[in-house]
């Protein structure tokens, strides 16, 4: 049996948000990219809006090709948060893990640097969430891995 929450416990402030998604992108050596904003040169994770009526994946492929040139493959959803900006803004961002081959990054306009870092590395650089997306997508990895050496083992994504 489902139970409902009577109406005066519902909340009636929705938020209304822009979407973004973000990439945990990680290279055959372990390191995860990073680029640095050309507005106020904070670091973050590649990705960006979504436009209109865009699915969620090809919006990343998008954002990634544009901000970085580089070409990935996009595993699994890692993370989800939503928050308000400090401009009073809703935002709601959904975090992917990547791999990607290529290290040779393009930078365009929005950006002024790029470095691939270690995981730990990241945690000096990036936001509370997007720390977060990349904690989880190492957990996820190293346990991925263990998992492959025992061969009655299967490899599962975190689902959100």
């Amino acid at each position: 049996m489902m139970a409902c929450l009577p109406v005066s416990l519902m909340t009636d402030e929705l938020l209304c948000a822009t979407v973004s998604v973000r990439a945990v992108i990680q290279n055959t050596h372990g390191e995860v990219l990073t680029v640095q904003r050309s507005s106020d040169h904070d670091w973050e994770l590649p990705g960006g809006r979504l436009s209109w009526d865009e699915p969620p994946r090809e919006g990343l492929h998008r954002e990634i090709r544009e901000e970085t040139g580089l070409r990935v493959e996009i595993a699994e959803i890692v993370k989800a948060n939503s928050w308000i900006s400090t401009a009073g803004d809703g935002r709601f961002a959904v975090h992917y893990y990547c791999e990607t081959t290529d290290n040779g990054v393009t930078l365009s306009d929005e950006h002024v640097d790029s470095e691939w870092v270690l995981p730990e590395q990241a945690e000096q650089l990036l936001c509370d969430s997007q720390i977060d997306a990349v904690q989880i997508t190492m957990a996820e990895t190293d346990s991925t891995s263990e998992k492959t050496t025992h061969p009655s083992a299967t490899q599962d994504w975190l689902r959100i």
